[in-house]
């Protein structure tokens, strides 16, 4: 979508489009609603060796992810005897044995292991029929994705990623990512909506991004697929389908800031460090309350050959603390904002005015409402 003059978004969001960042209850059903949406849980790096384990979140409900062989296989974490979460730590390595009883569940999350079974339960473990809720696990490259099942509900997440499979699958081909987490007392759609803003650089970032001016909306382009929105630092409105076509055949070379949002909350960024170097960002904004978010990024340097890759090992040394440090500046100048509207939200009562470096904010209103009305309809099956 190229135009001279775009207007302002046309203010579809409804006066109480704030609700659930200011309501606790209204928050729970959100999330309730978003639990059987596809969402980024983390990376197959963490995963590399049988038995290896990440724990993650799907619309705030604990899980983890896990390696059997050759298989992914992904469970709600919680004991199905006492509701004791299997996974107390972030990553790990071993089988799937409770802390509280020493049940112990196998590659399908059925319990194959119950001390004093035949004493107490007068059955053997099989026969006690106790499992683990299971959740759907896909994976796009080296990112694993996760949700919980619906019969009802039967995309594949090729599908629902759209055009932007190919982007991610190729950008996500992390060699030693860095991590890093960051508390935000802030609710999660805000920090999306700043993550989708254009027009807010010169006011917020004057350290990190430099005190230049605005961009001009006719010398950049907004893209639509499926529910998500992309930005491309070019003219071109054929920009995103040239770059998911190059990801396709293995030619993709970044030369300009171009960054993919994936509803609900993750985005990847490709971004200049200096020369011709690139750095891959993977970001995901993790609903923990009404009020409170954690920013989870994984960023490393871009899975592309550059120009002069010999330079690029040489320096990547010196390079990468310079990045950890640049990438939690910018997020710490975007949370701060973020959790001053949240302080504000209560007093929220009509849309936003969105000019055109907004335009995608409405757009991701918009796939958001989207996604409440089909998880209404999946409620109800509950």
């Amino acid at each position: 979508m190229n135009q001279d003059h775009p207007p302002a978004h046309d203010g579809k969001m409804p006066a109480d489009w704030a609700r659930a960042i200011v309501d606790p209850a209204a928050f729970a059903e959100e999330q309730r609603r978003l639990a059987h949406v596809w969402t980024f849980l983390g990376m197959t790096t963490d995963l590399e060796k049988d038995g290896d384990w990440f724990r993650a979140s799907i619309a705030t409900r604990s899980v983890f992810v896990q390696r059997f062989g050759g298989d992914l296989r992904g469970f709600e974490n919680m004991c199905a005897h006492r509701f004791y979460p299997l996974r107390n730590s972030d990553r790990g390595n071993g089988p799937i044995i409770c802390g509280f009883h020493h049940w112990q569940y196998d590659r399908e999350g059925r319990a194959a292991g119950i001390p004093l079974c035949r004493e107490l339960y007068g059955k053997l473990p099989h026969e006690v029929g106790a499992r683990l809720t299971p959740i759907d696990v896909s994976t796009c490259g080296q990112m694993v994705f996760g949700r919980f099942r619906d019969p009802a509900i039967t995309q594949s997440l090729e599908d629902f990623l759209d055009v932007g499979f190919p982007v991610l699958a190729a950008g996500s081909r992390a060699r030693n990512p860095q991590y890093l987490a960051l508390p935000i007392d802030a609710n999660w759609r805000l920090s999306a909506h700043i993550s989708l803003d254009d027009y807010h650089s010169p006011a917020v970032h004057p350290r990190t991004f430099g005190k230049a001016g605005h961009l001009r909306r006719q010398d950049i382009s907004y893209h639509r697929f499926g529910l998500h929105s992309a930005f491309v630092n070019s003219k071109n409105a054929d920009a995103l389908e040239h770059l998911a076509e190059a990801c396709r055949r293995g030619t993709y070379r970044p030369k300009r800031y171009s960054i993919l949002q994936i509803v609900p909350n993750l985005l990847m960024a490709f971004f200049r460090t200096d020369f011709d170097f690139f750095h891959c960002a993977v970001t995901v904004y993790e609903p923990v309350r009404h009020d409170r978010t954690i920013l989870r990024t994984w960023f490393y340097p871009a899975p592309f050959p550059p120009r002069l890759s010999w330079i690029r090992t040489l320096s990547d040394p010196i390079r990468s603390p310079l990045v950890r440090h640049y990438v939690k500046a910018v997020m710490r100048e975007d949370n701060v904002v973020c959790e001053r509207i949240q302080k504000s939200a209560s007093q929220i009562s009509r849309p936003p005015l969105l000019g055109g470096l907004e335009e995608r904010i409405g757009w991701f209103e918009e796939s958001y409402r989207e996604l409440m009305k089909a998880g209404e309809r999946t409620a109800t099956r509950e």
